[in-house]
């Protein structure tokens, strides 16, 4: 649209998953640390005076919904869609938990990363996860259902 601004902020966390039946090595338990681009789109504010006069949305609004909506809860945690075999010694042992009940794929990431924040109701256009330095799922805001995104039951990751 005429006018629109694109603006990204990188983030960066450290996770543990596992893919339980996955046909590589992935089917052990393993951890990446994933790298984030959220991409919001829109017209920059024209209220004379405002302070956030010309943004689409100030870095430090975005860094602050991401980081309290997401990151707290994601970073430093293992990542569980509730079927792995370590998950009860975790629990049992006080270790940080995200269970999130999909397959932890990088595809399944970044629609739940993308669905979290348009309900934070940032402008999103985009997410990109990079699960590796080579690797990465791109899923577009429009593409995202207002009932919630439909998660993929299989795939794997690129553990290099």
């Amino acid at each position: 649209m005429l006018g629109e601004v694109s603006v990204c902020k990188i983030f960066t966390f450290d996770s543990a998953h596992q893919l339980v039946g996955h046909k590589g090595k992935c089917s052990n338990l393993h951890g990446h640390t994933y790298k984030l681009e959220v991409v919001l789109k829109g017209k920059p504010l024209a209220e004379e005076g405002h302070s956030d006069e010309g943004f689409v949305a100030d870095f430090s609004d975005i860094k602050a919904t991401v980081q309290e909506g997401l990151l707290d809860h994601l970073d430093h945690a293992f990542l569980a869609m509730g079927n792995e075999p370590v998950l009860e010694t975790l629990k049992n042992t006080g270790s940080k938990v995200a269970l999130l009940s999909f397959r932890t794929t990088v595809e399944n990431m970044s629609a739940y990363i993308a669905y979290k924040l348009i309900q934070a109701s940032l402008p999103l256009y985009s997410v990109k996860l990079w699960e590796t330095p080579t690797s990465w799922a791109e899923v577009l805001a429009a593409d995202i259902p207002a009932e919630g995104p439909a998660y993929r039951l299989y795939g794997g990751c690129d553990c290099e």
